[in-house]
């Protein structure tokens, strides 16, 4: 009668434990070879009146990328950040680098053009 006790709790802890929310992240490679965090969709912020989070957008000549760094709950913040994004990039010999502080909902944070 105890084994038929303690099946049903493991049982029932197995069964608990799949229906947890399991926390999504991926990491994504720039073609600098530097890593670039992903937020997990619940990161995102959904604090501004529209519901989109304000983002660093960096878009470079050589390499040809789009980098979107953030999120970020407001446009002050997004552009107190985004000088460390510049270095970084400018250190791995980035040229033509052009910034944009906009609020979106990118689907991607790193978009290579391969036709160079």
């Amino acid at each position: 009668m105890l084994g038929v006790f303690f099946f049903f709790v493991f049982f029932a802890l197995i069964v608990l434990l799949l229906q947890l929310p399991k926390r999504q992240t991926t990491t994504a490679t720039s073609s600098l070879n530097v890593a670039l965090p992903t937020p997990a969709p619940e990161e995102f912020s959904e604090s501004t009146d529209n519901g989109m989070a304000w983002w660093v957008k960096i878009v470079t000549e050589t390499p040809h990328c789009t980098y979107f760094f953030g999120p970020f709950d407001s446009s002050s913040e997004a552009k107190q950040n985004q000088s460390g994004y510049l270095e970084d990039l400018e250190q791995e010999g980035a040229q033509g680098i052009e910034v944009a502080i906009l609020q979106d909902r990118p689907e991607t944070l790193t978009i290579y053009d391969e036709q160079e």
